[in-house]
C-alpha cells in the first residue's frame, strides 16, 4: 500500500511547477522536460481527422505541450482507431509504418527544433506503405514497435526511452473500464518492457468528445507532474500512472488534483439489439439504477471535477485473501 507521505509528494508534484532555466523550454513558467525522450502513443489512432478530435487530436496537444517544455518526442501509433483492444495483439505477420495521411495544419510544425525532429508514425498491417484503407495495428502493437524496431532504427535511441505515456485518450478510463482500455493496455506494454509509463485521458464521460481547452488541460497536468523529480523515482518503482482530466469549462482555472484508487463499478455495458437474419444492432447503455461511486475512487473524483491520478498494477495476482485459499 502507498504511504501517506508518497501519495501527498506524488499529489503535490502534479500542482507544483519545478523552476528550471527559461533556455530549456519554450513555458511562459519555465516547466522544463529538456533532455527525455518520450514516445507518445494512444488508441485513438493517429489521423485525427475528424471535426470533434475523437481519432487521435489529443495525441498532438500532448505532444505539442511536451516539446514546448523541452522533452524529445516521438509518436508511434495504431493507423487508426482502436479503442477498446486492452492488451491486445494484432497477430499480422507484416506491419508497416508511415506518417499519418495529413498532421493537423496547427501541429505540423510542432518539435521541429528536438533531436527526433518530431517523428510521427502510424503503424498498420501491411507488406506495403500504409494506405487509407490499411488495417491497424493495436495500442500494444505500437508500443512493441516503436521500442523494438522505430526507436533504435530511426532515432538512436538503442537505450530506449525515458518514457512512454499514452493518450491523451478521448473520454475517461476510469473504474472497470481500465480493463478494457486500449490507452491503458499501450502503458501496460512498455511497463512489461522495464519503461515507465502515464496513461491519460480527458473528459467527464465517453461522450461529447473533450474541447480542445480540456485536451490542453490534461496535457499541462502531465507535464508539470513529469517536470518533478519525485514523480521519475514515483514512475520506476510503480506500475504505471493513470491521469483522468474533468471537462473543462469556460473561464475556469485549473483542475484541483486528487489521488485515488481505481473503481469498481460497472457504468454501463455493451448491449446487443437482434435486428433478424442472426445480426444485432451493437449499442452501449448505462447501467440503471446509477452504480453508488466509491469514496476515493477515480469516476467520484471525475464527477467532482477532480484531477484523478492513480495507480494501475500489471501484476494481477490477487492478494487480497490468498492465504485462506491454499
Amino acid at each position: 500500500m502507498l504511504s501517506k507521505v508518497l501519495r501527498v509528494a506524488i499529489a503535490a508534484a502534479v500542482v507544483t511547477a519545478v523552476a528550471v532555466p527559461a533556455q530549456a523550454s519554450a513555458r511562459e513558467d519555465g516547466v522544463s522536460l529538456a533532455g527525455k525522450k518520450v514516445v507518445l502513443v494512444n488508441d485513438d489512432g493517429v489521423q485525427a481527422a475528424k471535426a470533434n478530435g475523437s481519432d487521435g487530436r489529443g495525441i498532438y496537444v500532448l505532444r505539442q505541450a511536451l516539446c514546448q517544455a523541452g522533452a524529445d518526442v516521438a509518436v508511434v501509433g495504431p493507423w487508426g482507431q482502436q479503442s477498446g483492444k486492452s492488451r491486445a495483439v494484432s497477430g499480422a505477420p507484416f506491419v508497416a509504418v508511415a506518417p499519418p495521411l495529413a498532421v493537423p495544419a496547427e501541429f505540423a510544425a510542432d518539435c521541429a527544433n528536438a533531436p527526433g525532429h518530431g517523428l510521427v508514425l502510424g503503424a498498420c498491417q501491411a507488406t506495403s506503405p500504409c494506405a487509407a484503407d490499411s488495417p491497424s495495428v493495436t495500442p500494444a502493437d505500437s508500443v512493441d514497435i516503436a521500442l523494438t524496431g522505430v526507436l533504435p532504427q530511426r532515432l538512436g535511441w538503442t537505450n530506449g526511452p525515458d518514457l512512454v505515456v499514452s493518450g491523451i485518450n478521448s473520454g475517461p478510463n476510469t473504474d472497470i473500464a481500465v480493463n478494457g482500455s486500449g490507452t491503458i493496455g499501450a502503458a501496460t506494454v512498455a511497463v512489461e518492457r522495464g519503461v515507465p509509463a502515464v496513461a491519460v485521458s480527458a473528459g467527464t464521460q465517453v461522450s461529447p468528445p473533450p474541447s480542445n481547452d480540456t485536451y490542453k488541460a490534461a496535457a499541462d497536468v502531465v507535464v508539470r507532474l513529469l517536470a518533478s523529480p519525485r514523480t521519475w523515482t514515483f514512475v520506476k518503482d510503480m506500475a504505471l500512472v493513470n491521469v483522468n482530466q474533468p471537462d473543462v469549462q469556460p473561464g475556469a482555472g485549473p483542475s484541483p488534483v486528487r489521488w485515488t484508487s481505481v473503481g469498481r463499478v460497472v457504468q454501463g455495458r455493451i448491449a446487443y439489439t437482434p435486428t433478424g437474419d442472426g445480426t444485432y444492432q451493437v449499442g452501449y447503455n448505462a447501467v440503471t439504477p446509477p452504480p453508488v461511486l466509491e469514496p476515493g475512487s477515480d469516476t467520484k473524483a471525475l464527477l467532482d471535477g477532480y484531477v484523478s491520478v492513480s495507480a494501475v498494477d500489471v501484476n494481477r495476482t490477487f492478494t487480497g485473501s490468498l492465504t485462506r485459499h491454499r
